[in-house]
């Protein structure tokens, strides 16, 4: 069991900071015109529905892992709203 949970920990670290090289660069550069809309559209989906998942079967890791994912994906997803209303 312990081996499993390791498994779950480590791919949850992975997938969810992956998204972190990319909040760095938007925090500093503000800019996200490269960046896809609807890509972040379902990411945010996703999250929303892997964090409900993870709430409903009461499981840990993904409530964690997702939760910071939902903090990445807002917080990218909120520079590109407000860069593309100034446009």
């Amino acid at each position: 069991m312990v081996i499993i949970s390791l498994i779950g920990y480590t791919a949850a670290f992975c997938s969810t900071f992956a998204l972190l090289p990319q909040v760095i660069k938007v925090w500093k550069t503000k800019e996200t015109d490269q960046l896809s809309a609807g890509t972040f559209t379902m990411m945010l989906a996703g999250a929303i529905l892997w964090l409900l998942y993870g709430i409903l079967r009461d499981d840990i890791i993904i409530m964690m892992a997702n939760s910071v994912a939902l903090f990445f994906i807002g917080f990218i997803s909120y520079i590109k709203l407000m860069n593309n209303k100034t446009s």
